[in-house]
């Protein structure tokens, strides 16, 4: 089942988490550490990521036989948050499924937080401080699927992974 990505993910991991966890005071690396946050989380998140699930709130659109929608109305990528709209096909066979998945961010300001769990948030970060600290294995521009896990930050994700069948 192919699933397109039609609103990007929510951060799960602010710039100021990622900097305190690297023990960074500066700012002349900022830039790079976002990049390194995007990498890291691209790499486990949603329709391209090894996790199998959504993390950051995203709106997602797939086409599903309107047979399997009905008598299963399930969607991939959880947590789902909400179906946006169906829309059937024109000779009824498929219906076009757009829906916001991932956990969502709460509260207003300098209060907003994430409710992705903290083992997940936790990965995220030591994914963040392995492609710090090893340059050459990767950085802003490195792909998803280049970017290797550490061992801890895989036992850390293990629980939460979703294996389609």
């Amino acid at each position: 089942m192919s699933v397109t990505v039609i609103t990007p993910p929510e951060a799960i991991v602010s710039l100021e988490e990622a900097k305190r966890h690297l023990r960074v005071e500066h700012d002349s690396d900022d830039a790079y550490i976002e990049g390194l946050i995007g990498v890291a989380t691209s790499a486990i998140d949603g329709p391209m990521g090894w996790l199998g699930r959504a993390l950051g709130e995203q709106t997602l659109e797939t086409e599903v036989s309107a047979c399997t929608w009905r008598d299963d109305p399930s969607l991939p990528y959880p947590p789902l948050l909400a179906v946006e709209s169906e829309t059937p096909s024109q000779d009824g066979r498929k219906v076009r499924i757009r829906y916001r998945a991932g956990y969502p961010v709460v509260g207003e300001g300098d209060n907003r937080r994430s409710t992705v769990p903290a083992p997940i948030r936790q990965a995220v970060l030591l994914m963040v401080g392995d492609l710090y600290a090893n340059r050459e294995n990767g950085g802003p521009s490195a792909s998803a699927a280049a970017v290797s896990m550490p061992v801890t930050a895989d036992r850390l994700l293990q629980p939460f992974r979703v294996y389609f069948g």
